[in-house]
Order: structure tokens, then C-alpha cells, then sequence
């Protein structure tokens, strides 16, 4: 009977310990793409990642020409409700060049940023430069 009795002990830590296993890898991981193209331009961006020191991603301008930009990247949660933003300022990125930003401000809390299921990048300011 005690045979049995620790069989069952067993098989439920081992079970215990594969669920526990399972759910923080889950989080290891952002479900947001690290990398994609900013919706309404010509930039690509990747290597996204949020850390207590902010944001850090690559834009590159698959443009034919330089372009003057200014973006917004928009942390959602599963409702659409905002819980935390960063605003990369006006910059130049000649045409297929690229910048890479490090430790960009964030507002609002970087680990439920990092942890959010959304995150939306959008344009405040996309103009050609022609010389």
C-alpha cells in the first residue's frame, strides 16, 4: 500500500513540476514579433526587445530614398487598452541604411510591456527627403 501511495506522490511532483516548467516557459519569450515591417512605410524593423533600460530595436529604410521619421510603439493588453508606450523622435535614415536605437524611454512598466500579448508600431511622421 505504501508502494502505491508513493507511486502516486511521484507521478503528481513529476506532473507538478512539467506544468510549472510549462507556464514559465511560456514567459520567456514575447508573443509580439521581435521583427516585421511598420505598417504605411518602407521601414523594417527588428531585434525588438524591452528591458528595465527601456527599448531597443533596428529600423531600416528599404526605401529608394531617405526618409525623415518619427514613430510610436504601443504596448496592448488582450482588450486593446494601452499599458505602455515609447516614442522614437524625428530622425533621418538615408535609404537602405539602417539605426539602431538602444534603451529607448519607456512609459509605463517594462516587464508588463515586455510580458503584453500586443504591440503596435505607428507612424507620426514618414516624409521623403528628395535632394
Amino acid at each position: 500500500m505504501k508502494k502505491i501511495f508513493r507511486g502516486f506522490c511521484a507521478a503528481g511532483i513529476f506532473m507538478a513540476l512539467i506544468f510549472a516548467t510549462g507556464v514559465k516557459a511560456s514567459y520567456a519569450a514575447p508573443v509580439w514579433p521581435a521583427e516585421g515591417v511598420i505598417s504605411g512605410t518602407d521601414i523594417e524593423y527588428a531585434g525588438l526587445s524591452v528591458s528595465a533600460g527601456g527599448v531597443s530595436v533596428r529600423l531600416t529604410n528599404t526605401a529608394g530614398h531617405d526618409v525623415k521619421v518619427s514613430l510610436r510603439l504601443t504596448f496592448l493588453d488582450r482588450n486593446g487598452n494601452t499599458l505602455g508606450y515609447s516614442i522614437f523622435g524625428l530622425r533621418e535614415i538615408y535609404a537602405g541604411r539602417y539605426v539602431s536605437i538602444s534603451n529607448n524611454h519607456l512609459n509605463g512598466s517594462w516587464r508588463t510591456c515586455r510580458d503584453a500579448p500586443r504591440m503596435v508600431f505607428s507612424s507620426m511622421t514618414y516624409e521623403p527627403i528628395y535632394d
